[in-house]
This record gives structure tokens, C-alpha cells and sequence, in this order.
């Protein structure tokens, strides 16, 4: 076990610190879409930026510089691609996936559940979650690009279209 001097630790405390408000900085610069609920994108993004600190803390003697470059870099990447995803519709759906209608007025959407790998239980928890006890007065389960399962109730006076929803496959 090597046992590092007073000044290197004291260095790697420096290190953590100017990192973590250099991130603070960066991520609040970045605005909201960076901490987020995440879709795969977002995530895989996070990792990176997770494994960008913890490389240029644990690696501080010739790394710091590097990994504050590289962590700027991953959001700035990031705010392009949204950017981009805004704007295009190709570039949107090659980094997000669009929802997924699981339940539709008394109907599992059976196909949809296992292509999303999705199955009854997880669609009762998600009802339970949101108040109910049961499939009675639901309209719609939805699967959403972030992964949350959201329950849509009968509390319109008008029952849900399947044209209301644009990701029908």
C-alpha cells in the first residue's frame, strides 16, 4: 500500500474541490436538460461525465486541465445534439426513442408490451402510483422516451382517441 505525502494530498483535496465547483459551474451553465429525467442519450452522457471526474480527480498530477476540457466538451456536444434533435426530426429519433402506448381504453397493446419488454405487473404498479386500484377509468399507459410510465385517467368527458396519441405504431 503506498501512503501519499501531505502535499499530494493535499493537492488531490485541491483537485476535488476546483473539479467538483468547476462542474457545479459548467452543469449550471448547461441548463436544465443535463440533470434531467434521462433518456438512453442523457444517460450515456452522465456516465461519461461520472467516469471524466472521477478519471481527473484519481489521475489529478496530468490530468485536471484534460478532464475539465473533456467534461465542457461533453456538454457542449451534448447541447448540439439536442439542438440538432430539436430542429431535426432524423436526428431526434436516432437519439430518443419516441413512447410507447402500452394500454389502450381495456386493451393491452401486447406487441408494444414486449417489444418494450414491459409486462402487466409493471403497468398495475405504475396505476397504483398514481392512485388507482385497478384498470377501471384508465384510458392509456404510456411508456415515455425517459422510461416513466405515465397513467392517463377517464377524467375528461371525452374518451381518449387513438389520434391523440402520434406515436401509435
Amino acid at each position: 500500500m503506498t501512503i501519499i505525502s501531505l502535499i499530494d494530498a493535499v493537492k488531490l483535496i485541491a483537485i476535488s474541490v476546483v473539479s467538483f465547483v468547476s462542474i457545479v459551474l459548467i452543469l449550471r451553465a448547461s441548463g436544465k436538460r443535463t440533470l434531467s429525467k434521462m433518456n438512453a442519450f442523457d444517460f450515456i452522457v452522465t456516465v461519461a461525465l461520472g467516469s471524466v471526474l472521477a478519471t481527473t480527480i484519481v489521475n489529478y498530477k496530468n490530468a485536471f486541465w484534460n478532464g475539465i476540457l473533456t467534461f465542457a466538451m461533453l456538454v457542449v456536444l451534448q447541447h448540439i445534439a439536442t439542438w440538432l434533435s430539436v430542429r431535426f426530426k432524423s436526428v431526434g429519433s436516432m437519439l430518443k426513442s419516441e413512447p410507447a402506448l402500452l394500454y389502450y381504453n381495456d386493451t393491452f397493446q401486447e406487441k408494444a408490451m414486449k417489444r418494450e419488454r414491459v409486462d402487466r405487473n409493471e403497468l398495475k404498479q405504475a396505476i397504483r402510483k398514481s392512485g388507482y386500484v385497478s384498470f377501471e377509468g384508465i384510458s392509456a399507459i404510456i411508456l415515455e422516451s425517459d422510461g416513466t410510465l405515465t397513467v392517463m385517467a377517464d377524467f375528461d368527458k371525452r374518451k381518449l382517441e387513438k389520434e391523440d396519441f402520434i406515436f401509435i405504431d
